[in-house]
């Protein structure tokens, strides 16, 4: 008996031990996101070139003598500064050159003569008034035929050629030494300030681009540095040394000045500006329905799919039937599933 009970509580004990543990309550899944509220934005798309700073085709000038010579000093190369009246280069008449205004000399020294000759024989009825004239005009041809040497500077035997303006050194033609003839050019100067950019764009780009559009010009290796500028003109054929098509930028402001013609650029062309609902570019996910987000309601996440208008690199226009109340889900958007709890993260 007192076995047959042993035997019994021993199997309740093993009843009791083998009984499975009562069931935990389910715990929710969520998902912790970051959001922000939907609003109205300015966005703009923008087209990204590369160029370098030019002088302006009006503002260059070519130094060149109209007599030949001999350059007998020149110390300026490619790039530099100067400033108005400051010397360019020294430069000594050719003998040819010297001649020709000595005989424009003699000429009117000659014809000066005549002149009081003819006048003295006409005093004693001599000459004859047409006489007198003729010497006259050849006294009045002489002399412009001296006017004319003295134009060319004939008759300095060196002259000092100085700087017509503020500006910069863009090409040097000449070495000093060189001996040269009328008309040569010995180098070509840039007005100060006057300069404008050429970016080069892809040919599928040029229906993108206008005259007027703005542009956000900034050195390649000055980053600090940003001007504003206008396009000013897109030519319309492709550059056979870049393969790209040519975009003409007009500068404007006091910094311009910090810019040198030669150096390269980066410019930033706004192509179309709109305010409208948009959102951060982690916001907009995509399917083979189309692009979509996440808006918030009651802690719970809700999809949305909408249209995308325009982008940049950190915003994204939408526009469709979200709720512009409700907050839109920018981060921790690729786990959600509609309808699914959210936790939102503390920034």
């Amino acid at each position: 008996m007192k076995t047959m009970q042993l035997v019994l509580g021993v199997c309740s004990i093993g009843i009791l031990c083998a009984s499975p543990p009562p069931a935990r309550a389910a715990v929710p899944v969520s998902a912790l996101v970051r959001v922000e509220p939907l609003a109205k934005h300015s966005v703009s798309t923008t087209l990204t070139a590369y160029g370098v700073v030019a002088a302006e085709t009006g503002s260059r000038v070519t130094i060149s003598l109209p007599r030949a010579g001999r350059v007998t000093r020149l110390a300026l190369t490619d790039g530099a500064v100067v400033r108005r009246g400051q010397t360019l280069f020294r430069f000594r008449t050719g003998a040819r050159a010297s001649q020709s205004y000595e005989q424009a000399v003699a000429a009117v020294k000659f014809a000066r003569m005549q002149v009081q000759h003819t006048a003295s024989l006409f005093a004693e009825k001599l000459a004859t008034v047409s006489q007198l004239d003729a010497a006259r005009r050849a006294l009045a041809d002489s002399k412009t035929a001296l006017a004319a040497q003295r134009r060319m500077g004939n008759g300095l035997h060196v002259e000092r050629v100085t700087a017509p303006f503020d500006g910069v050194v863009l090409n040097v033609a000449a070495a000093q030494g060189d001996r040269i003839g009328a008309g040569t050019p010995v180098l070509t100067l840039a007005r100060a300030g006057q300069l404008r950019v050429h970016l080069g764009i892809e040919p599928e780009d040029v229906a993108k681009v206008a005259i007027g559009m703005p542009v956000s010009i900034r050195p390649v290796f000055d980053s600090t540095l940003t001007l504003p500028a206008t396009v000013v003109a897109v030519y319309g054929a492709i550059n056979p040394q870049t393969r790209l098509v040519d975009v003409v930028v007009g500068l404007g402001g006091p910094e311009t000045g910090r810019l040198l013609p030669g150096m390269q650029v980066r410019g930033t062309i706004t192509l179309e500006t709109r305010k409208d609902w948009a959102v951060p570019r982690s916001a907009v996910l995509r399917n083979g329905k189309g692009a979509y987000l996440f808006q918030i309601d009651h802690g719970k996440a809700h999809r949305v799919y909408v249209t995308t208008g325009l982008e940049n690199d950190k915003l994204v226009e939408v526009s469709g039937s979200f709720d512009a109340t409700l907050p839109v889900v920018v981060l921790g958007n690729y786990e959600l599933k509609n309808g699914m709890a959210v936790r939102e993260s503390v920034q």
